[in-house]
Order: structure tokens, then sequence, then C-alpha cells
């Protein structure tokens, strides 16, 4: 059995706190995580308990930031009461009294809280109880026990493992010593746009899809076409073999070819752009001392602003599949099958990503390193518009670290300029 639950974001409500627990219910023993705890019977009252509870909140509240941030928006939750194999319940207490019985070893750390949630698997209402630890922050100090137990004694600093919580190891000391530095080291990087414009030309509007359709329509006219019989060839594979293709496999060569099609007008576009025009190439500055790990810059750009990337390459364009019942090598293209179309959708890591969301087309650069006073320029992008208009865009951009903390948030004024350019389209496929 498996976690049946999505901790993409916190456990709020008393339906999703059953749902947890109905969860922990069906699944087993190794689902217990770096967010998730379970145990079956502890009572905060005695000193057992208290202890087992401030043990599980320590170590979730001892956790990397990043590491958190990867389940329920970085909270963190212990049920008391239930376990893979049963509901057992806990007898409820005031919460002042929780709170101080949980004090003895938490010291003044009160990031959490906790709730009982009524549950009935079938054998009457018991009340299980949940804690809910918040995220760990940047500047967070190492949070340490408070109160002797047995062989634990004050000082000790529990941390979160997959699965179980135990006195931290060197690495997660240095980590954890790392979160509480960066309280006083806070991004700070600059960046400029230098000349970049934003082409603006009406007569693009349109291009793309109808350039697309007429390909489309033109190649899937082949399968209306009388087949073939080609004559007979002992060379298996080879000139004259029947067409392996069904219709079916033919569309979906069709489509991959219409993909990379469109992907090349964009890297058509973009040359065009950087000849005759300023695409954005931002210029990524440290001016600070601090060595700077994995800056992500990541643009806010009006959706009526379209993007593509310069290509350092010259533009080739993508060949059409093997007509359709032809005699040539067809069986041999769709053995390559979509293989040679990748290299014009750009998918690769280390290329901005682009994406729409919320009015707006966003961009994301690769993460880059950055020494005390270096400046980086980002890889170009080519801006275009169909809309007519002398106002500059605004755009907004922000930046974060993995080594220092804080998000440094602006804004960028981008010019736009009338251009007369075109996707320059191979006419010879039209």
């Amino acid at each position: 059995m498996t976690l049946n639950f999505e901790a993409d974001q916190p456990v709020v409500g008393l339906k999703r706190q059953q749902a947890l627990i109905r969860a922990v219910l069906g699944a087993s023993s190794a689902d217990e995580s770096r967010w998730l705890e379970w145990k079956s019977q502890h009572d905060v009252s005695k000193a057992e308990g208290a202890f087992a509870v401030s043990k599980a909140v320590l170590g979730f509240a001892n956790r990397s930031p990043d590491v958190a941030a990867r389940w329920a928006d970085g909270h963190a939750y212990l049920l008391v009461g239930v376990d893979e194999t049963a509901l057992y319940g806990v007898t409820p207490h005031d919460i002042e009294k929780v709170d101080s019985w949980l004090g003895r070893y938490l010291g003044d750390f009160d990031r959490y809280q906790f709730t009982y949630v009524p549950f009935d698997n079938g054998e009457g209402t018991q009340q299980v109880m949940l804690v809910d630890v918040f995220p760990p922050r940047w500047g967070d100090p190492i949070h340490t026990l408070r109160k002797e137990f047995q062989n634990f004694y004050p000082g000790t600093v529990f941390h979160r493992y997959a699965g179980k919580t135990q006195p931290a190891r060197p690495p997660e000391i240095e980590a954890l010593t790392d979160r509480a530095r960066r309280a006083a080291q806070r991004i700070d990087v600059t960046v400029d746009p230098a000349n970049a414009t934003i082409a603006v030309n009406r007569a693009l509007d349109g291009v793309r899809q109808e350039a697309r359709n007429l390909l489309q329509k033109g190649l899937l006219r082949q399968l209306d076409a009388p087949q073939l019989k080609p004559p007979f060839s002992s060379m298996s594979g080879l000139a004259g073999t029947p067409e392996r293709r069904s219709p079916e496999e033919f569309r979906d060569e069709v489509e991959e070819f219409l993909d990379a099609f469109e992907a090349t007008m964009d890297l058509s576009l973009a040359r065009e752009i950087d000849r005759i025009g300023s695409p954005l190439r931002l210029r990524l500055a440290n001016p600070g001392e601090t060595f700077i790990e994995q800056v992500e810059v990541i643009l806010r750009i009006p959706d009526t602003v379209q993007a593509c990337l310069v290509a350092e390459e010259e533009v080739d364009w993508p060949t059409p599949p093997v007509t359709f019942g032809s005699r040539g090598f067809h069986n041999l293209t769709s053995t390559l099958g979509p293989v040679g179309y990748f290299n014009y959708a750009r998918a690769d890591s280390q290329y901005p990503e682009m994406e729409y969301e919320d009015g707006h087309l966003v961009i994301r650069y690769p993460a880059v390193d950055l020494r005390p006073h270096a400046t980086m320029t980002l890889d170009p992008v080519a801006l275009h518009s169909t809309r007519e208009t002398s106002e500059p865009v605004q755009v907004e951009w922000c930046a974060t670290a993995t080594n220092v903390s804080g998000t440094v948030r602006r804004n960028l004024s981008i010019p736009v300029q009338r251009m007369d350019i075109s996707y320059r389209l191979p006419h010879e496929m039209f």
C-alpha cells in the first residue's frame, strides 16, 4: 500500500485533515516521509508522550527551507492516535496545558499549532491529534532540545530524515548553520536590458497558424490519393517496399513535422530581429562581495508580446514526412520517427523556458552562479508584437538564489520599434 494523498498544498480544513488520516490508514510504515509522521498512541500529559511529540516537532523545524518546500508549501504534519494498521485515538487535553507540556522540551519555539480531528473508521468516532509545524525559513536558528529525556541531553539537535527523526549528523548541522547565516545575507543583483527593443509588425498576425494550416492540408491530402502498388524487390526495407504506415501513424508524423516547422519559424524570425533589430540580452550583475549561487531570473511580460530564442546556428527547415503510399524509403523514415525533429524543439534545460500564465508571458532563465562584481549576459531572446503602439512595454523581473535569502523584484521599460520583418518561409513547401 502507498499513501494516497496529494501533498501539493497545506492540510487545511476538516475534510482535508480527515483525508490525511484516511490515507495513513491505507498506507504502509515506509510512507512516513520528510513532511509526515504518525504515532499510534501517546499521551502528551506524560513525559514520554510530550517528548515524542516535541522530538518530531523539532525534527520538522530543523529542515532546510528548500527541502521542506517540496511538500505542502513547507508545512509538516504529525498525527497521534493513528497508524497504518488501526485508528487508536487520543484523549484531548486543554490547549494551554499541552503547550506547557511541550514547552519543557521545545523552549520558546512556537511555530506550530495542533488540533484534534474527529474521525470515524466504522467503530465509533475517535479524536486524532494533528500537529502542524510551520515552514522553516532562511535565517531561522537551529532549534535544540531544552530538557533532558533519557539519553537525550539538552542541546540535542533533531533532524527529520526520510521516514525517521534522529539526532542531526554533521552535514545537517552544517546546512542548519548555513540556514541561520542567511539572515544577514540577502540577494543583491541588478538586471540591465541593454538596448533591447520590441519589434512591432502587424503583418505577422496569424502567419504561423496560416502556414501550419496550409502545410497540414497539403500533407493530409495524400491520404485521399490512389495508392501505388510497388514492384517486387528482394531488398527488404528499400525502394519498392509497400507502405507500412497506417493513416494514423502518418498523421502523427505530420503533426511532429508541423510542430518542428512552427518552432523553426520562431528561429527564423528571431534571426531576422537579431539582424535588423535589438533582441533582449539581459545583463545580470553582482555588485557585492558575496559569491551568489544559482541565481534564477524570471521575467513577466504582458501577453501582447511574443518571444523566441535567438539561435546561433543557421536555420535548417525540417523535411516533411515521406509521401504516403510512395515507393521511397518510407519505412526507414517511420522507424526514425520524431527523433529527427528533436533539435527544433529547443527543449533543452540550458535554454530559457517560456510559457503564458495569468495574462503574461513568463520567461525563466537557467540558474547561473555569479562571482563578486561579475556581470553575465543571459541568452538572447527576440521580442515581437502585432499590436501597434508607441508606448514602451513595462516588464517585471525578479531574481532569487540558493545560498542567500530574499527576492529582488524590479520593473523594466522596453521601447518598441516598427520593423519590416518576416518569417522568410521556404516557398518550395507551399
